[in-house]
């Protein structure tokens, strides 16, 4: 018996899950929007102060791009998670499309001969 053989694609329980990873994703984007936002927020009160010890910190975090990478890359990361739903869900419905193309195909007696 091969892996997959006997599998099923139960369509109702990927349809729930997909819509449970739309709203996780939805509160995922709003909360990484506004966690964003308060570190932009943070960030621009500059609390490392005006001093000789300040400005090296300040050289040392912002070094790279620290804070404005890590920020995009939640961005990015937020965006990956909402899109990922709508990918397994398109998936999905081309596997179960191409099951019900080979099935007709198969009852009509089309042979594939290698």
């Amino acid at each position: 018996m091969r892996l997959w053989d006997g599998t099923q694609i139960v369509k109702p329980t990927v349809d729930r899950a997909t819509s449970e990873w739309a709203t996780l994703a939805e509160d995922v984007d709003r909360t990484t929007a506004v966690l964003v936002d308060q570190v932009k927020q943070a960030l621009a009160t500059a609390p490392w102060g005006g001093g000789a010890e300040g400005m090296a910190f300040k050289a040392a975090h912002f070094r790279n791009d620290g804070p404005d990478k890590m920020l995009a890359k939640c961005a990015e990361i937020s965006k990956g998670i909402a899109d990922a739903g709508a990918k397994v869900r398109k998936a999905i419905d081309n596997t179960l499309q191409t099951d019900a193309d080979i099935k007709r195909d198969l009852a009509a007696g089309l042979r594939v001969e290698i």
